[in-house]
């Protein structure tokens, strides 16, 4: 098993399929950012459903999974 990093991402607050996993905690939250910021432009707010994202720490069996 190996701990790993799970980005979420939220469509409307319902979970969509297909996790990515990260080995680096930066790198996931990197990406979390960017998803959560493309709905806006300074303060501007874009008429798109709401997207959230999230990296949550779980372990993995790394033969299974792609990291």
């Amino acid at each position: 098993m190996m701990l790993v990093f799970m980005l979420s991402v939220y469509l409307n607050g319902d979970v969509q399929p297909n996790p990515s996993y990260w080995k680096d905690i930066n790198r996931c939250q990197y990406f979390a950012q960017k998803v959560r910021r493309q709905n806006y432009w300074w303060s501007y707010k874009y008429p798109q459903p709401e997207i959230g994202a999230t990296c949550v720490p779980t372990f993995v069996d790394a033969r299974r999974v792609r990291v």
